[in-house]
């Protein structure tokens, strides 16, 4: 089984997305879909955020002992706690781009004989979940953009399987868990480039999940309602993409500008004279 032609090509450059017309014309850059799945609230990150933050801030004050006392040193272990989530967070975003390399390698059987060990259990659960599916891997790290709706992104892999209608998405995840909806919305954005720019109906998509620490737990997930993802996605878009246009305009009316001109009014008036007397009280 193979994907058409595509009615386009999509060229990827720093995760901005443009879009090669037939007739050599480009159109873009445009927003990524995880750029536009920004604007999604997640309760779940800013307490992660918190407690890495309040973990590492414990972690030097017991670490340091008295020397932690130091003003100069506090202000020091604050501003590094501040920034831990987002050392953590690049950590994780690494060891998904290794995973996901070390995934395409075993697709294309040019999988390295010597794996480091924390990508070892990751490796042989992908291997584990290809032996019990009925998924027939067609495309591999596809950029798929939509016209329409100006947004692109990369695609872990297209598949096919009769079973499940067609052809259809398996994105591939490093993380702890699910939580909530994002990751749905995101093949949905991908689900909304793929049928446009290949002309198809996507039937499905898998979302594969690898645990990043031990015990390394992996699990294989079907979005259950693909038109449904497809809709959140394109509702968040059109919340980012909106964000780009100022919808409010300038002050009709501002404090701070009445107080500054009140203030340069005053400036410009002398104070009055005293009126000498004849009394001294």
């Amino acid at each position: 089984m193979k994907l058409p032609e595509p009615k386009y090509t999509v060229s990827d450059e720093n995760h901005k997305y443009s879009i090669v017309l037939p007739t050599g014309e480009t159109v873009g850059p445009f927003k990524s879909v995880t750029g536009i799945l920004q604007v999604l609230d997640k309760p779940a990150l800013v307490g992660w955020s918190a407690r890495e933050s309040a973990n590492y801030f414990k972690a030097e004050l017991l670490r340091l002992g008295r020397n932690a006392l130091d003003p100069a040193m506090l202000d020091q272990i604050a501003k590094d706690a501040a920034g831990a989530h987002r050392r953590k967070s690049k950590d994780a975003a690494d060891l998904g781009t290794r995973v996901h390399g070390l995934c395409e390698a075993i697709i294309k059987g040019e999988e390295p004989a010597d794996i480091p060990a924390e990508l070892a259990e990751p490796a042989l659960d992908f291997k584990r979940w290809r032996m019990q599916s009925d998924i027939e891997l067609v495309a591999l790290e596809l950029p798929v953009a939509s016209l329409e709706h100006r947004f692109g992104g990369r695609i872990d892999a297209v598949g096919y399987s009769a079973t499940r209608g067609g052809l259809g998405i398996v994105d591939l995840k490093t993380s702890s868990g699910f939580y909530g909806n994002e990751y749905s919305y995101q093949v949905g954005g991908y689900a909304a480039a793929l049928a446009e720019q290949y002309g198809i109906k996507v039937a499905w998509a898998e979302i594969v999940r690898f645990g990043k620490k031990p015990p390394y737990d992996s699990e294989g997930r079907p979005v259950t309602d693909l038109p449904a993802a497809i809709q959140g996605f394109l509702n968040a878009a059109a919340i980012a993409l909106s964000n780009a246009v100022p919808l409010i305009g300038e002050p009709d009316f501002c404090t701070k500008i009445i107080r500054a001109e009140e203030a340069a009014r005053a400036a410009k008036i002398p104070a009055p004279k005293s009126k000498k007397t004849a009394f001294p009280f």
